[in-house]
């Protein structure tokens, strides 16, 4: 077999290959996508009403509000197993300027997304912990994760308690300046 004739076979052992691996992989087109559904029902008034303010899952942030019984805009994610953290904005509707109270939480399980698949996170009392007003609280290391590493802007001087899921104005250091 001459030199160039070598290279053709190889050269088409390769090509054939590759194909196979794109079949294996499943390269089929479609991305792995999330959607955060608000579990809460609806409310007669407004002070019942739990908006879901926002949501974290490994690589993708839904920063718009979701209503209760409402569905956010499918984003684009990572195939993977983690936890989800979100805000709630109890008695709260997009429009009346910021909430006057976020508690936090996280999913009570780890949640996978599937190459290629959908991914569903619903945000209620049965698939998160952390609502004080249904029973259920974060511990301290939980509550730090979500309120200085993934939403830091919206406890950005304040503390959260989540023994009561209430957020308080911060301390200013008494010796500051000195």
């Amino acid at each position: 077999m001459s030199a160039a004739s070598s290279r053709r076979c190889w050269g088409r052992t390769i090509v054939g290959l590759a194909l196979a691996l794109l079949a294996v992989v499943g390269c089929n087109g479609d991305p792995t996508t999330v959607v955060v559904d608000n579990g809460f029902p609806a409310a007669a008034d407004a002070a019942g009403t739990m908006t879901v303010f926002k949501v974290w899952w490994v690589t993708t942030l839904f920063p718009s509000p979701v209503a209760p019984g409402a569905s956010s805009e499918t984003e684009r994610t990572i195939a993977a197993t983690d936890f989800a953290y979100a805000l709630l904005a109890p008695g709260w509707s997009p429009g009346g300027g910021p909430p006057a109270r976020l508690v936090a939480l996280a999913s009570a399980q780890p949640l996978t997304a599937t190459p290629h698949d959908l991914l569903t996170i619903t945000v209620d009392d049965a698939h998160f912990v952390g609502d004080c007003a249904a029973g259920s609280t974060l511990d301290a290391a939980d509550a730090e994760l979500i309120v200085e590493r993934i939403f830091p802007g919206d406890f950005a001087g304040a503390t959260y308690d989540p023994s009561t899921c209430t957020t308080t104005p911060a301390v200013a250091d008494a010796g500051q300046g000195q």
